[in-house]
């Protein structure tokens, strides 16, 4: 009996021992004839690792059964893909700048906007003809401000190309409808007088237009709606029949430049009442000349500011 009872305390301290190592299902081993049967594996795991690990909510989310730890050994070998063997700790908030710099090293992002190495804009020449262009060292700047991966910068570079030529084009076909619209309801109101009238328009664009770019500019506005069109041609028909001298305005109010050309004519003109120099215009001439060169040159301050 002694015997019998020290076999059932071994066998119960090493089911014990098992169930510590987490081979044993709750230290149930079983009997057959009285003797042990062997130990079955369970394949539990999480009992041989170190309770810090074991408690940690990474590991909560794997079964303590192979199935589990096959999960767990693959989630972190997936891991180890997406960092690399170099860790690399995230940065702690927008201000860790330590951290950007160490974390921005590691994504390949260059240290200056210039190391993106972006191509030149690839754009229509009717586009470079408008005066339309693509900044790409300001727009490495914004990229690099944010952080962004070369290859993501690459491409959004592209995108944002093809967006403004699409837009540009876009805004072309519109304006091309709305002149032809207009063009055509033009000749239907005007009919054969259609071109002359058009020539008298740009006539009064070409007359008093300073430069090309200012002709071009008023052509493009007024162009676009027929109200603009014939009011040229109607300005244009005035000068056609000679009419335009029988309007006429009294201009009491000059510009700042034009006053003070002003003041310089009469102050330039020995032989005019301002100066006076020959003595033909009375005092009263004179005073009347000084209060005039005055009240330009007073407009002229107030209008400088």
């Amino acid at each position: 009996m002694e015997n019998q009872t020290t076999q059932t305390d071994n066998g119960t301290t090493q089911d014990a021992g098992a169930t510590d190592a987490g081979l044993l299902n709750g230290g149930e081993t079983g009997l057959e004839n009285g003797v042990p049967l062997p130990a079955q594996p369970t394949g539990a795991w999480k009992t041989t690792i170190r309770a810090d690990l074991r408690n940690s909510p990474l590991l909560q989310k794997f079964e303590d059964t192979p199935e589990g730890l096959n999960k767990a050994l693959e989630s972190h070998a997936n891991l180890e893909k997406l960092l690399g063997h170099e860790k690399v700790p995230i940065p702690k908030d927008v201000n860790d700048v330590e951290g950007w710099n160490r974390f921005s090293k590691a994504m390949g992002i260059p240290d200056k906007a210039e190391g993106y190495g972006l191509p030149d804009a690839n754009i229509p020449a009717d586009m470079v003809k408008a005066g339309l262009a693509f900044d790409k060292n300001k727009f490495a700047e914004i990229m690099h401000a944010h952080k962004v991966h070369p290859s993501a910068v690459k491409g959004i570079w592209n995108a944002y190309q093809q967006l403004a030529i699409e837009s540009y084009k876009g805004a072309m076909e519109k304006h091309q409808k709305t002149l032809t619209e207009t063009v055509n309801a033009l000749k239907g109101e005007w009919g054969d007088a259609y071109e002359s009238n058009i020539e008298l328009g740009q006539m009064v664009i070409n007359k008093f237009s300073p430069d090309q770019e200012t002709n071009d500019y008023i052509t493009t506005v007024l162009s676009q709606n027929p109200r603009g069109i014939k009011f040229l041609a109607k300005i244009g028909d005035q000068f056609a029949e000679n009419k335009v001298g029988e309007f006429q305005m009294k201009k009491f109010s000059l510009a700042p430049d034009e006053a003070m050309e002003e003041v310089r004519r009469m102050k330039s003109d020995m032989d005019g009442p301002y100066m006076n120099q020959k003595g033909k215009y009375s005092e009263k001439e004179h005073q009347l000349a000084v209060e005039r060169v005055n009240a330009l040159i007073a407009s002229a301050q107030r209008a400088r500011g």
